[in-house]
């Protein structure tokens, strides 16, 4: 049985699907417009389906607790018709036998001169049970091969260039580390194996908000798979474009 949340959540409105599909958790009021949902790939695990449900309750409350004084705001703004809003989505980026990789993007609104807008991940190792970390895939404890780290700063350097039409200052220029980042694993055939990897950071986080979200995908390569462990190397495959 669910956990109880430790106050009620009056008129609450959930939208529990079957288990075939997607759950979530809806509330649309006049002072809040909250939605949270999550995958029927998630939903088939009741670790992670408990996990999402248990997230989307906290994170309701919270929500529920700011949004009647924003909106007493909005009005003496003479901004009425306003209101908070909080949406989070997980969504499915590639499965294998093993592995479930999971996207999580969110965009809360509460009064400011934009949403704040995150990005993360979230990695499931279906025979450990648990949640694993992409860093923990590899032979090196916590570590990425040297490799990896040089595509991903290389793609990256060429893409805020293009975005900033600015060179790189290399005085005050970093490229982030690979564990700053969330790390998306893509099956975009949907065969059951991975063959890229997509390094995603939301705006702010690596510029100006006006560059927006940086998704940079890097392709597996037979370099990378050997820098696996054994038992997740048959997760992935070369990307038939190399």
């Amino acid at each position: 049985m669910l956990p109880n949340v430790k106050r009620a959540l009056p008129l609450l409105a959930m939208a529990l699907t079957a288990a075939a599909g997607p759950h979530k958790v809806v509330r649309n009021t006049a002072e809040l417009d909250f939605r949270y949902e999550w995958p029927s790939e998630a939903v088939a695990i009741p670790a992670l389906d408990l996990k999402f449900y248990t997230d989307a309750k906290r994170q309701l409350v919270e929500a529920q607790e700011s949004a009647p004084e924003d909106k007493k705001q909005y009005q003496e703004q003479g901004r009425g018709s306003v209101r908070d809003s909080y949406w989070a989505k997980w969504t499915t980026t590639g499965q294998s036998s093993r592995l479930l990789s999971l996207r999580y993007e969110s965009e809360e609104y509460t009064g400011g001169a934009h949403p704040n807008q995150n990005v993360s991940d979230l990695l499931w190792d279906r025979e450990l049970g648990r949640e694993i970390k992409f860093a923990n895939l590899f032979e090196v404890a916590d570590g990425y091969p040297p490799a990896l780290q040089s595509t991903y700063c290389h793609k990256f350097e060429r893409e805020k260039v293009k975005r900033t039409g600015n060179p790189i200052d290399r005085e005050v220029f970093t490229c982030p580390k690979l564990s700053e980042l969330a790390s998306l694993l893509i099956d975009k055939n949907k065969n059951g194996h991975f063959e890229a990897i997509d390094f995603a950071a939301p705006p702010y986080a690596l510029g100006s908000y006006a560059e927006g979200e940086y998704n940079i995908v890097v392709p597996v390569t037979a370099q990378l798979i050997a820098s696996f462990k054994p038992e997740y190397r048959s997760s992935f495959e070369v990307h038939r474009l190399q």
